[in-house]
């Protein structure tokens, strides 16, 4: 008894910690925004792909440049696409990136997903942008590269269905929330 009180105590503390509630507070600001669903869904949809990317630490900022030229993407929506990558699916998701660039840029050297897990860690392990990008570019071609092409074909890939699930989603959101207040 005393275990579980001390679990809940640590869930109040870290609010990170609840992830579920943390996604579902994300997805109620999301379909909250005062904006067209095709705008929403479309930045969601870019910030998903510059989620997969392998830039950790200016996630957040390429995502508002790379909606700049596109008059429709909503950039709070792009903004939090980026968090498919976060401390807790970083690893893995790198780990998966970095196989599939291998099927497109085969490295001299393929590692496994053991030695890049190890390699990145110690790369994120670093403090500062700078200085993980100088870890990042010093694990070289056979890693860089493949992730980068990884990264980039997972992410096309994951747009496609993020823009049209979001926005059917937020669409049948505001129309039943519509029907209801008519019917009041």
């Amino acid at each position: 008894m005393e275990e579980k009180r001390n679990t809940e105590e640590i869930k109040q503390k870290i609010p990170w910690y609840d992830l579920k509630a943390q996604l579902i507070n994300i997805w109620k600001n999301l379909i909250h925004l005062n904006a067209d669903p095709h705008d929403i869904a479309f930045g969601l949809a870019l910030g998903i792909f510059v989620g997969f990317l392998p830039i950790m630490g200016i996630q957040m900022v390429v995502a508002g440049l790379v909606c700049l030229p596109f008059k429709h993407a909503n950039k709070p929506a792009a903004v939090a696409g980026v968090w498919i990558t976060n401390p807790l699916t970083v690893i893995p998701i790198y780990a998966f990136i970095y196989w599939v660039g291998t099927f497109f840029y085969p490295a001299d050297h393929v590692v496994t997903p053991g030695t890049i897990m190890t390699k990145m860690t110690d790369v994120l392990k670093l403090d500062g942008f700078i200085e993980q990008t100088k870890g990042f570019l010093a694990l070289g071609a056979d890693i860089f590269l493949p992730m980068c092409i990884g990264g980039a074909v997972v992410g096309l890939i994951a747009m496609i269905p993020t823009y049209f699930i979001t926005k059917k989603s937020i669409t049948a959101y505001r129309n039943k929330k519509k029907a209801k207040k008519n019917a009041e």
